[in-house]
């Protein structure tokens, strides 16, 4: 993604196509298991007995693009709010035509960048105060003087620059999406895997590890289907530290239920393919996988992406990425994001006029992006994507430990539900991937403790139709006082609930 709109992740329409918008409802995540079909009451049991990955700061993660004034007064209270721990800069693929020096510059035509949006007001006015780490996408696709393809010096400077000021950068990634033809690349082969690999080998780790020996830098992968990109990267450009993938469901034309169901299962399966193309590569099992965009819709967005939809997706990709264990993630994006053009099919649900990749409103309606007819909507507002994140990382902090989750049979096509050690108890976050109202029993096993304290937080379809009147109001929550180990729930329609047990 990038160039303000979204350069879009063509590549992303053969991935769509391939996934034949299979209408069946939402199935188990990667980390989760089916239960054996039930009678009664369905049931979703979290095992206290079960071990997994550690919930890391950075998978509460978002992109922040050059094109937007990060500086403005309501950016950091609402990062702060949304529990941040690791923000993406400069952009998708402005990466490939952005030079870092004098406060930034753009090759031509290959976007904006605002006043006051530099690296070092990034650092210093965001990061800093906020205590997030950042990851910076180096450029691959220009030199400096924009004729030809991206300097390693130019990349081992940024670098250099960043451990002499004490900056917090953990992440350094070689270009953007380069196996796409959309995506800048002055080089003799743009697009081209052998020359990707080559400069990366060659050229900047060197240039980045004598910078900084501390500097963690990765390469681009594309879904496990493109194997003449990933199979040659893979192989030719080790050693790195890490592959930065990205994932997007729909291109223009949007399905609920899909991107509720499929998508997320997809997702699971890619995690898991990537992972085998990187073993036969021989790539040590250390390597991470970070997710560096993700959304909903690579193209226009339409009012799926400021619908509870979008939400509860994000919910659940963010679950499924704890479950693999992924070390950070980072939804594109943050701020500086408005479409009128995307899908508004009357087919899918929700109410507004307007789509947004962002978080949060940054001051609409907006001009500059020619979308004039949104409601008036306060810069730092959250949309029902910021609601679901800061729900997750508040009720699943840092620190939190993955526990294995069965679903009763009966419940697989509509719900998901994953499972933490969170604090000195638990916490189940639970989706109604349907408009319907589902009863359920959750139940602790193996804890070795028959009660809790209960606490119940809940945002979904009744909260996120307030904003048919632009009230865009956040969860309920409720304490539940004592409960014991089997407590019984009603999901409401399309919702997320976070049960803390203490």
């Amino acid at each position: 993604m990038g160039f303000r709109r979204s350069a879009s992740v063509i590549a992303l329409i053969f991935f769509t196509a391939s996934c034949g918008f299979n209408r069946t409802g939402a199935l188990p995540p990667a980390g989760s298991t089916l239960a054996r079909q039930q009678t009664g009451a369905p049931t979703v049991s979290l095992d206290a007995s079960s071990s997994g990955p550690t919930v890391p700061a950075d998978a509460y993660g978002a992109e922040i693009a050059t094109w937007f004034d990060f500086t403005q007064s309501f950016v950091n209270p609402s990062l702060e709010k949304t529990k941040m721990g690791l923000i993406r800069f400069p952009g998708g693929s402005e990466s490939d035509a952005y030079h870092w020096e004098n406060g930034g510059t753009l090759c031509k035509h290959m976007g904006d960048i605002a006043a006051h949006a530099t690296f070092d007001n990034l650092m210093r006015r965001l990061a800093k105060p906020l205590g997030v780490d950042v990851a910076v996408t180096l450029n691959y696709g220009s030199n400096r003087t924009c004729d030809g393809g991206g300097d390693p010096a130019e990349a081992g400077s940024w670098v250099a620059y960043a451990k002499s000021h004490g900056y917090r950068v953990k992440y350094w990634t070689v270009g953007n999406e380069n196996y796409g033809s959309w995506e800048y690349d002055l080089h003799s082969k743009p697009h081209d895997p052998q020359t990707y690999a080559d400069a990366v080998r060659n050229d900047y780790y060197p240039a980045v590890k004598k910078a900084d020996p501390n500097a963690q830098l990765g390469v681009v992968v594309n879904a496990p289907h493109d194997k003449a990109w990933n199979n040659l990267v893979l192989s030719k450009a080790q050693p790195f530290d890490f592959v930065e993938l990205h994932y997007y469901a729909e291109y223009y034309t949007d399905n609920d239920e899909y991107l509720l169901g499929q998508a997320i299962t997809k997702f699971a399966s890619q995690l898991k393919d990537l992972r085998s193309e990187m073993d036969a590569a021989n790539v040590p099992r250390s390597v991470p996988i970070y997710l560096g965009e993700y959304n909903n819709d690579s193209g226009e967005e339409g009012k799926q992406s400021v619908s509870i939809v979008n939400g509860l997706y994000l919910g659940q990709m963010l679950g499924t990425v704890l479950d693999a264990g992924l070390p950070m993630a980072t939804w594109w994006l943050a701020y500086g994001s408005c479409d009128e053009d995307g899908d508004f099919s009357k087919n899918l649900y929700g109410w507004q006029n307007f789509g947004s990749e962002a978080l949060f409103s940054d001051g609409l309606p907006d001009p500059y992006v020619n979308c004039n007819d949104t409601p008036k909507i306060a810069g730092g507002t959250p949309f029902p994507t910021a609601r679901v994140m800061t729900m997750f990382a508040s009720g699943v902090p840092p620190g939190s430990q993955v526990r294995t989750v069965d679903v009763a049979g009966s419940l697989h096509t509509r719900v998901r539900v994953y499972g933490f050690a969170a604090g000195q108890g638990f916490a189940l976050v639970l989706f109604d991937n349907t408009l319907n109202p589902i009863k359920l029993t959750a139940k602790i096993e193996n804890s070795g403790h028959s009660s809790f304290d209960g606490t119940l937080t809940t945002y979904g379809k009744a909260q996120y139709d307030q904003s048919k009147q632009n009230k865009w109001t956040g969860p309920t929550q409720k304490s539940l006082g004592k409960v014991g180990a089997s407590i019984p729930l009603t999901l409401p329609p399309y919702s997320v609930t976070v049960l803390s047990l203490q």
